[in-house]
């Protein structure tokens, strides 16, 4: 199914994964259905939150509901929407007093959402996009980066993200390709151990990366370069009151990839992806753009960066 015809450019910014719904459970058994989530679709809509029309290479069932397809054709290019003949993939997504997340699937087919997007699903529009976004295990990266000519932020799975898996770590981080990792702390301590924050970004560089976003959510993220020796910590932003965190972190990576593929520094990138990670969890599910206002933006950009 293509949703915007060939004659379009093709977007700056690609993100490839999967559009899962949500059934989100806060503390107090809220309960709120229907909900449009994936790591893919969050971080696209952290790129939107700065005007980007990012192009969306993901798989997703035959029965997706009709509120969620109108939301993915008002903000993004969906010539890279490959529908599987399945059933949606729908997860419960519970939070307990303390924010802690589990997730339990209501459908028995998972893993081609799991896998998400292939390359043979790849269209020839975005050959000429410039920046990728990807929630990847080592097996997906490891095929995607020979397949993409651009910067890539790769974001690994939770999944694939434990102490038995810090060489599968190493031969992904060296084998090239990858622009930005960016793991969340708990992540990166599962691989590396109990290190403090900084000495978790020297150990990826010891592995290979060239450049380590580590997110540390309400405690803020640190950015830094190899190549440069550059680190830079980036607080996070204010709220009122978090709401439901399902996504922030993809919302922020997603935001990073277009920002840094763009040039920005890793000061300013870094503000950008926090900012539109604060708009993220003070909602229930993904970011509404049309909420977002330009004033209530630049005010949260200026007062991290």
């Amino acid at each position: 199914m293509t949703e915007v015809d060939g004659e379009h450019p093709a977007p700056f910014l690609v993100g490839i994964g999967a559009v899962f719904i949500d059934d989100i459970v806060l503390p107090g058994d809220r309960i709120y259905r229907d909900c449009l989530g994936g790591g893919v679709i969050h971080a696209l809509l952290g790129a939107a939150v700065w005007d980007e029309c990012p192009g969306l290479m993901a798989v997703a069932g035959r029965d997706l509901p009709e509120a969620a397809l109108s939301v993915l054709r008002q903000t993004f290019d969906l010539r890279g929407l490959h529908w599987l003949d399945l059933p949606q993939i729908r997860a419960w997504q519970y939070f307990d007093a303390e924010g802690n997340r589990s997730e339990s699937y209501q459908v028995d087919v998972t893993e081609p959402f799991i896998r998400g997007a292939q390359p043979e699903h790849f269209p020839a529009a975005y050959a000429d996009s410039q920046a990728y976004y990807l929630l990847q295990g080592f097996d997906g990266i490891r095929t995607w980066r020979d397949k993409l000519n651009g910067f890539i932020l790769w974001e690994p799975l939770q999944q694939v993200m434990l102490p038995e898996n810090r060489e599968a770590m190493r031969e992904t981080l060296q084998g090239g390709g990858i622009d930005v990792v960016s793991p969340n702390l708990l992540e990166a301590r599962l691989v590396y151990g109990d290190l403090p924050p900084e000495d978790l970004i020297t150990a990826m560089f010891v592995d290979g990366a060239r450049m380590v976003a580590l997110r540390m959510g309400a405690a803020g993220s640190l950015i830094a370069n190899r190549e440069t020796g550059e680190r830079q910590f980036i607080a996070s932003v204010p709220v009122n009151a978090v709401v439901d965190q399902t996504g922030a972190g993809n919302t922020y990576c997603g935001t990073l990839a277009a920002a840094l593929g763009r040039g920005k520094s890793l000061r300013d990138a870094g503000a950008m992806a926090a900012v539109s990670a604060s708009f993220c969890v003070e909602q229930v599910g993904v970011v509404v753009i049309s909420g977002v206002t330009k004033e209530e933006k630049n005010q949260r950009y200026h007062r991290v960066r």
